[in-house]
């Protein structure tokens, strides 16, 4: 019997089959397919990007650190001194104005200045009398006539030898000229330091407007003697003096450069013989200034109540010899608006002749007494300095000192205009004649005390020429001072 499908089984199945199908379709459908594979790199791309960037930069660096030098223990230099202006007055100016920065480049040292009034007839003594008691100081001035300031190292061991410092430090001794190095030093040894160096009555003042006005030709530097004669009969006139010694008196500090100038020679070079071989060259000198007053007539009999300098501005006397301070004076100070002042150099004894003139200075010397000789030292260089030396000028109490560069520097010519026509004489300055044993104002007043005589018409020249030897010849003589 066939089986009978009823609808409730056709429902059943059908729903079994949908199921079955449903689950079919969810089934995975293989396909072959071809595959391609991309293989997929990752490639980095770089891009330049401007970025600020701070960047901690580590420097090393190396700082020398100089141990700080021990500071210098405290000394005081004391320095004897004449009190004039020149030397006391502008050394303590100096000091206080701290010029060239010296003291504030040694603040350990303090300067103790102790001036003594007078001149040498008062310095002197009280210089002894501190070595007698062992409280002689550091610095001691001079004013050497003689080159006796040769003495205080030489016979009495006052001034020690600067040559071993000047070595050790290598001081530069060029900056002076040869004469003032010479006038200070004895075999091999230098004692002094200049602190004024000027030649002697080394050119002749004239009254340029006078002279114009009488019709006169201009001097000239290279006159001679007997040119200048000539030159000042013809200006001897109306009441007026030719031509006058002026400072370059019969004293023998004045006068020496006119004695070299005739070939005299005061002392021989160990200082103990009196004009050897200069008996005929010192009668000629004699006669020469003889003859200015009594012969040519161009000056007067000298009379101690005239001063020449005062003679030449109240217009008496229409040329003289003159110091080279006066080179500055005349014009400046003392002669102003009333006339032209002029100047030539002192005349020669014969056309072309060597000039000769002689060295006039004060030095400081370093005593053995001193216990702080490089600090000494040190303030003589100081004294001596360029700057030390312009700055004195300018203040109107410095003097000149004998270094080149003085001489021709702008800021000293402008209150010193004579300077650069001193410095000429002083590049071939000679030192003054020595005096062997140390009596060098003896012999000056030997000289003089004839030379006066013949002056005043009261002696023969022969006669004074024996004299002049024998009386300088006894002092050389005599014993050390």
């Amino acid at each position: 019997m066939a089986h009978r499908i009823t609808r409730r089984d056709m429902l059943r199945h059908a729903g079994v089959g949908s199921a079955a199908l449903l689950v079919a379709a969810c089934q995975p459908k293989i396909v072959e397919v071809e595959k391609v594979v991309k293989e997929t790199v990752e490639v980095e791309k770089l891009v330049e990007v401007e970025k600020q960037v701070e960047v901690e930069k580590v420097v090393k660096e190396t700082v020398i650190v100089e141990a700080k030098p021990a500071e210098k223990e405290p000394i005081t230099l004391r320095i004897h001194t004449n009190q004039g202006d020149q030397w006391y007055g502008w050394m303590k100016d100096a000091w206080d104005l701290n010029v060239g920065g010296w003291k504030s480049e040694n603040p350990h040292i303090t300067l103790q200045f102790e001036p003594v009034a007078g001149w040498t007839a008062d310095y002197f003594p009280k210089i002894f009398t501190h070595v007698a008691a062992g409280t002689l100081g550091d610095i001691v001035w001079y004013p050497p006539r003689h080159r006796n300031h040769l003495s205080w190292g030489i016979e009495y061991g006052i001034v020690r030898d600067l040559m071993p410092i000047i070595e050790a430090t290598s001081y530069d001794m060029s900056q002076f000229y040869p004469g003032v190095i010479e006038s200070s030093s004895w075999e091999g040894a230098f004692y002094w330091m200049p602190i004024t160096s000027e030649p002697s009555c080394p050119v002749v003042a004239y009254n340029k407007t006078m002279a114009e006005r009488f019709g006169l030709p201009e001097p000239q530097n290279d006159w001679t003697m007997d040119e200048l004669v000539e030159w000042g009969k013809e200006g001897t006139r109306d009441g007026v003096w030719g031509y006058h010694w002026g400072n370059a008196s019969m004293a023998p500090i004045a006068w020496t450069p006119q004695l070299r100038q005739f070939g005299v020679t005061m002392a021989s070079d160990d200082g103990k013989v009196a004009f050897p071989d200069s008996a005929e060259a010192l009668a000629r000198a004699l006669k020469w200034r003889y003859d200015l007053i009594y012969t040519h007539k161009t000056m007067p009999a000298p009379d101690p109540n005239f001063n020449t300098n005062d003679m030449l501005v109240a217009e008496v006397i229409l040329a003289m010899d003159v110091w080279p301070v006066m080179i500055n004076r005349l014009p400046a100070t003392l002669v102003q608006d009333k006339f032209d002042v002029g100047f030539f150099y002192a005349p020669l004894d014969a056309k072309g002749a060597k000039r000769r003139n002689m060295l006039n200075e004060h030095v400081h010397g370093l005593t053995t007494a001193s216990k702080y000789p490089e600090e000494g030292f040190n303030y003589l260089a100081w004294h001596s300095s360029l700057e030390y030396c312009v700055q004195g000028l300018l203040s109107g109490k410095g003097a000149p000192v004998g270094r080149p560069d003085l001489f021709v520097d702008d800021r000293a010519l402008k209150i010193f205009p004579g300077l650069d026509l001193l410095e000429p004489i002083m590049a071939e300055i000679e030192p003054d004649f020595f005096v062997g044993n140390f009596r060098g104002e003896e012999f000056d007043s030997a000289f003089q005390a004839v030379t006066d005589l013949v002056a005043l018409d009261k002696i023969g020249i022969d006669e004074a020429v024996d004299r002049i030897i024998a009386d300088c010849q006894a002092v050389l003589d005599k014993e050390p001072a």
